[in-house]
């Protein structure tokens, strides 16, 4: 009950039935005890003067002193509630007395007989009258007198009316002064209690009131460190916290507003009715509407189409892709629901992302995956997939691997953009030649395959015959009319085994076979092939390991001057096998140039090339060695730091040693060739332009770079002297290095008749079998010693 009052209230009611319930208390229980112990404390002190004055009286008596007997009891009459006393015998008669002509039957007493009884015993006797009045009898000595035995008695007449109204008085003027002072105490207590609690809560609760009204700077102004101070403290640091956490959740709702606003995905809330309670401006955007016009209305209308909504309903959470029409205009869409519960409904947030463009770049990186970007006919991966899929099946099939001869230099004289439009135009005429069924698929640069879905050779290899027809008409690659032929391998698969690797791997070996054979001719793979290939593979590991296990080896072949003695020494590198014995350099060298190992080879000759004419040296010859690099070396951007390296190293003097290189590895004569030819040239080392006049730019060649001489070329040297052609050809080589300041090396002598003519013309150095073969180091010395 108290809880439904105020404090200010609750307090001083609680204070009153306090001081009731302790009124009540006093009243009831001690107040009567009061009364009593009063009483009894009255009697007690009674009975002990009683006790001293009948001692006293007893004396008095024996010593017969009247007079001191007056005084005693005039002092016991003087007591508080005695009304009189006197001294009398058992027969009634008065010894003394504290009023004079005091008798008793002039007193108030009980009759006679009772009195009588009082008077005859021989202890103290109290009988109470009433009223608080009280009749007391002690007994005194008895005496002798007149030979007559005389008991005497003490009797005192007692009244305490007086003191008992003045002790309730008393206690009544006690109640009182309680009852102030519980007044009083009350009235500081609430006093105390307005400054202390009420008023304090009362700041508190008005600070609450402000806040709840808006006011973010109400605070407690509520001091002291008692419990209340703590709580208006702890009140204060929450309105604080509460404001700050206000103003962020303010400014959060305002960054989630602002989000949701510049958000490029179009957001709907849909109620729990299925109506559109709000959009954002994406999606105004997006279905070209305003925000009034779509709120209320459905999604299936909004989308154009009533299957959408409940199929992202029944799938929650799961983005979904799905057509949608506005305005008469379709897109795709991707869509994801999410419930949530606003106002103990549940409504539903629909995400809606406009995926058109991404799906047009899907579709265009599917063609990219699929498709040649140049030619638009299938791409490597796709015929890889369509490939493996045939043989999955166990499906027969038949494979056209066709390459453009000479491709690289059209790409090189005329530039890429015209390489890349007679790719288009090839692709263009080999299209009709795949039947449905069929794919063409373009592999690399200028190489296209043709997947036939039958393993029919036959008319594998009639369908490459139209093929290489076709390619005799020129094709028009802008302002340019070009003639190409291509190179076609061929293979058939009939359904049973193999991998696309396999397939494909067959039909590049038996392109290789057609342009061994001379190009622009079709040629089959067979067992002989598949032979060659594993032949082949043995052959490039046996190589790998021939280096690290010094089974290559340096032979010479000397270069004569016209008194027949060898001036240069050509080193020729040989491989001697543990297994194959003497295998030929037409063997091994196309192997080591395919592999690349040529890079460390050429290397390990150079090194020996420049001990042995050291060796030779200090045996008295003074040699140069004639050392040939590979094309794939001028690729290498420290081919002269490497040279030159090894020169210091060995410490062998430059004038020792010749480099030859092939018109072919000029092809590419950029700035990195130019730069490494000078720094040769720079170190002493002699350049030699080898098997000159094979290629259709040794002229250009001559021009560009300062060579030290020329190798005349053996299909040159042949058919001297007997073939005028090849006369007046050798002639005029011969005069042209005259005129060029150039050396001038045959190679391919075979009989005196040749050399004869070269030495008669002005070659200064000639080079064949007609001399010597080439042979080991240690022959070369003997061969020098007998001539």
């Amino acid at each position: 009950m108290l809880t439904r009052l105020s404090l200010r209230t609750s307090l001083p009611l609680l204070l009153a039935m306090f001081a009731l319930l302790f009124i009540l208390l006093l009243t009831s229980m001690h107040l009567p005890r009061q009364a009593k112990a009063s009483k009894d404390s009255l009697h007690s002190y009674t009975q002990q003067i009683l006790i001293l004055m009948q001692s006293s009286l007893s004396d008095h008596l024996r010593q017969r002193r009247s007079q001191e007997l007056q005084v005693t009891l005039a002092d016991l009459a003087s007591l508080q509630g005695v009304l009189w006393a006197m001294v009398i015998d058992q027969h009634q008669h008065i010894a003394a007395a504290t009023r004079l002509g005091l008798h008793p039957e002039r007193l108030t007493l009980p009759d006679g007989h009772e009195l009588e009884e009082m008077l005859a015993g021989d202890r103290p006797r109290w009988l109470d009258l009433g009223n608080h009045r009280y009749l007391v009898s002690y007994p005194l000595i008895a005496t002798l007198d007149q030979d007559k035995l005389r008991q005497y008695s003490l009797l005192v007449s007692l009244d305490y009316q007086q003191s008992t109204r003045r002790n309730t008085s008393n206690d009544w003027l006690y109640l009182g002064q309680i009852l102030v002072l519980l007044l009083l105490l009350g009235l500081f207590l609430n006093f105390l209690y307005a400054r202390l609690v009420t008023r304090r809560l009362a700041r508190i609760g008005e600070a609450v009131q402000r806040f709840a009204a808006g006011d973010p700077q109400a605070k407690a102004e509520v001091g002291g460190e008692d419990e209340i101070g703590q709580l208006a403290f702890n009140f204060n640091r929450m309105i604080e916290q509460l404001t700050q956490n206000q103003a962020a959740l303010r400014d959060s709702e305002q960054l989630l507003r602002n989000v949701v606003g510049a958000a490029p995905v179009a957001m709907l809330i849909v109620n729990a009715q299925g109506r559109i309670e709000d959009a954002n401006p994406a999606a105004g955007r997006l279905f070209n509407r305003r925000r009034r016009d779509m709120l209320d209305t459905t999604p299936d209308r909004l989308l154009g189409s009533s299957e959408p909504w409940p199929r992202m309903q029944a799938q929650l959470q799961t983005p979904l892709e799905f057509d949608a029409r506005s305005n008469n205009h379709s897109f795709m869409l991707e869509g994801t629901c999410t419930p949530f519960e606003r106002a103990g409904q549940r409504c539903h947030l629909l995400l809606l992302r406009d995926i058109s463009d991404r799906k047009r770049a899907e579709q265009r990186l599917r063609f990219l995956a699929n498709f040649d970007q140049l030619t638009n006919v299938a791409s490597r991966n796709h015929l890889l997939i369509q490939l493996d899929e045939a043989l999955a099946k166990g499906q027969p099939l038949a494979l056209l691997f066709i390459n453009l001869d000479h491709f690289k230099r059209i790409n090189d004289s005329l530039g890429h953009d015209i390489g890349d439009t007679l790719l288009r135009t090839v692709a263009d005429r080999l299209r009709p030649f795949a039947a449905s069924g069929d794919l063409l698929a373009r592999l690399g640069s200028d190489e296209f395959l043709l997947l036939l879905d039958h393993d029919d050779l036959d008319a594998a290899m009639t369908l490459g015959g139209r093929i290489l027809d076709a390619f005799k008409t020129p094709f028009q690659a802008r302002q340019y009319q070009l003639y190409i032929s291509p190179s076609i391998g061929i293979t058939h698969h009939r359904g049973s085994g193999g991998s696309a690797s396999e397939l494909l791997k067959q039909a590049d070996l038996a392109l290789m076979r057609a342009k061994g054979a001379g190009r622009n001719r079709l040629a089959c793979f067979d067992s002989q092939l598949a032979a060659e290939a594993e032949e082949r593979q043995r052959l490039e590991g046996e190589l790998r390991l021939a280096l690290e296990r010094g089974e290559f080896e340096l032979f010479y072949q000397p270069q004569v001057d016209t008194d027949n003695q060898a001036q240069v020494m050509e080193a020729l590198l040989r491989w001697r096998s543990p297994s194959r014995g003497l295998v030929s350099p037409a063997v091994f060298i196309p192997v080591l140039e395919d592999t690349r190992l040529i890079l460390e080879a050429s290397r390990w000759v150079f090194r020996q090339a420049c001990r042995q004419a050291l060796s030779w040296r200090r045996q008295g010859y003074n040699w140069r060695i004639a050392i040939n690099l590979s094309p794939l070396d001028f690729h290498q951007p420290d081919l002269a730091d490497t040279l030159i390296g090894i020169l210091d190293e060995e410490g062998t003097p430059a004038e020792l040693l010749e480099l030859e290189l092939t018109e072919s590895a000029l092809l590419e004569a950029d700035d990195m060739v130019q730069e490494t030819l000078r720094r040769l040239k720079d170190a002493g080392l002699p350049l030699f332009l080898d098997d000159f006049g094979t290629g259709y730019a040794s002229l250009t060649y001559l021009q560009q770079f300062r060579f030290d001489g020329i190798k005349i070329d053996r299909q040159f040297v042949a058919e001297l002297p007997d073939n005028p052609r090849s006369v007046a050809l050798v002639r005029g080589i011969l005069t042209m290095a005259v005129q060029l300041g150039l050396e001038v090396v045959a190679e391919g002598v075979e009989n005196e008749r040749q050399a004869a003519f070269l030495r008669l013309n002005g070659c200064h150095r000639l080079q064949g079998f007609h001399f010597a073969r080439p042979q080991r180091a240690a022959d070369c010395v003997r061969l020098a010693v007998h001539a």
